[in-house]
């Protein structure tokens, strides 16, 4: 269970409901304005044309928004994959800076490994 659907059903207490309620109330208010609902019910914002995070679907969906949450989640998926596969093609290692800081941050001699790539550089 995440922590809004303990608050929006009161295992939190009343605080937190009330809370949790005005967060929905905001979410459909935000989704109403700035997104749009695709054919296959995946919901994506109007401005960057990328699809919601799990957490602003999981307000929309306890508000009855009528959207589909798992369309979202698999087109949400396959973008980010996009992305990071675009990231992999174009990165081109740490630049001067990049290196100066992860020096003083880690330490000379330290081994970095970039979590998206799996490049490795030795401080």
């Amino acid at each position: 269970m995440t922590r809004f659907a303990m608050e929006i059903t009161g295992r939190l207490g009343d605080y937190w409901k009330k809370n949790a309620e005005e967060e929905m109330k905001k979410a459909v208010i935000t989704a109403d304005s700035h997104a749009t609902v695709e054919a296959d019910g995946a919901i994506k914002w109007n401005r960057n044309g990328r699809y919601l995070m799990d957490d602003l679907c999981e307000k929309l969906e306890y508000a009855g928004y009528p959207f589909d949450r798992e369309a979202t989640a698999r087109k949400r998926d396959a973008q980010n994959a996009e992305s990071i596969a675009e990231y992999r093609r174009n990165h081109r290692g740490l630049s001067g800076e990049a290196l100066a800081e992860a020096r003083a941050a880690f330490g000379e001699g330290t081994t970095v490994v970039n979590v998206l790539t799996g490049r490795k550089t030795r401080l």
